[in-house]
């Protein structure tokens, strides 16, 4: 019996999140991100770039100061972002995640770093201008999404894809009439692709885009929220909006 408590409490205590002390003790922070969303995250041969990774390279910078730090990067989408923050496989997650009432109640947000709405991403070809346009066709959109849960409520056919990257394979291949996605993103393809385009721009409300931390890692919120602040004093935002946007 006593073995038993043990493992439950051993279990327990591997979902706390890491504090901000423990953090820069290891000198590792852990961090998810997408990497298949430009112009906000990229992974390509081991390296990554993107709005979101230089803004995160900012940030942990604030925090470890002159000791500096390694960033740990692991992917993540879809609904496994927010999982990922609450099971302690991530310290934080930066990968577009849009604040809801829904997360709100699984983590903590910083404050917001982007504003976006839903766009849709369509075929040149297809000469689709309008939402009308796409009454009757199948929407591809990753699970966990806007734009997912969106399409869903507004009773369009959704095909499931499992991350940014496939959802565009797979409208370039000729599955689905639209790719629907945070608007920034989906724009970010038709710049480095004249075969699709954005007609479509502001869908639904619009969103904030912010970063999750596990509920009660106050100190690490609050580092990221000073950091924020001193980055966006300092013109960081606008810059790396400028390299990377």
């Amino acid at each position: 019996m006593k073995k038993i408590i043990l493992a439950l409490m051993l279990a327990a205590c591997s979902l706390l999140s890491n504090t901000l002390t423990q953090i820069k003790e290891k000198g590792v922070i852990r961090i998810g991100i997408d990497g298949s969303s430009p112009p906000f995250s990229i992974a390509k041969a081991g390296e990554y770039s993107g709005f979101e990774i230089l803004l995160i390279e900012g940030l942990v910078k604030e925090i470890f100061g002159d000791k500096g730090g390694k960033i740990q990067y692991v992917v993540t989408v879809g609904d496994d972002r927010i999982k990922a923050v609450q099971d302690n496989r991530v310290d934080l997650d930066i990968a577009l995640i849009s604040v809801t009432k829904e997360r709100e109640k699984l983590v903590d947000f910083s404050d917001p770093y982007f504003s976006v709405n839903i766009g849709v991403l369509t075929r040149t070809d297809d000469n689709i201008k309008t939402i009308s346009d796409l009454q009757d066709k199948e929407i591809l959109a990753e699970p966990g999404t806007t734009a997912f849960d969106y399409f869903n409520k507004e009773g369009f056919k959704v095909i499931s894809c499992a991350s940014s990257s496939e959802c565009f394979r797979a409208l370039k291949s000729g599955r689905g009439s639209g790719y629907a996605d945070d608007n920034m993103v989906v724009l970010g393809y038709s710049v480095v692709d004249r075969k699709v385009e954005v007609n479509i721009k502001n869908l639904g409300t619009t969103d904030f885009l912010a970063i999750a931390v596990q509920k009660g890692n106050d100190d690490l919120l609050n580092a990221l929220n000073d950091g924020l602040v001193k980055l966006s004093k300092n013109g960081f935002f606008k810059k790396i909006f400028n390299d990377s946007i």
